[in-house]
């Protein structure tokens, strides 16, 4: 102990090493945070898809039931929102947070 901290000796070679893991923590680190940034965005892309699907389904004149229009914009709605949700919990949030 020095001056009230605990030190611990290191060889030249096992210091170089702990440096170079620490910058590879570093650069991972940053790479993971932009990674996180282009998820978000995707989110936010998906949130908009989303809603220009829900649109629409709202303003189709639907031919009735077995409608080709409607089913192809349920299926990409449903993929949208499982992706959504996916991504959402991926990052840690809740689904009441998604909606934002």
């Amino acid at each position: 102990m020095i001056d009230g901290q605990e030190l611990v000796a290191v060889s030249g070679e096992e210091f170089a090493r702990l440096l170079a893991t620490r910058r590879q923590v570093g650069g991972q680190s940053a790479r993971v945070r932009a990674l996180l940034g282009t998820v978000e965005e995707l989110l936010r892309v998906l949130d908009g898809v989303g809603t220009a699907l829900a649109e629409l389904g709202a303003a189709h004149a639907c031919a009735g039931s077995g409608c080709a229009v409607c089913a192809v914009v349920d299926g990409v709605t449903e993929r949208v929102r499982v992706a959504r949700e996916a991504g959402g919990r991926r990052l840690g949030r809740r689904a009441s947070d998604q909606a934002r």
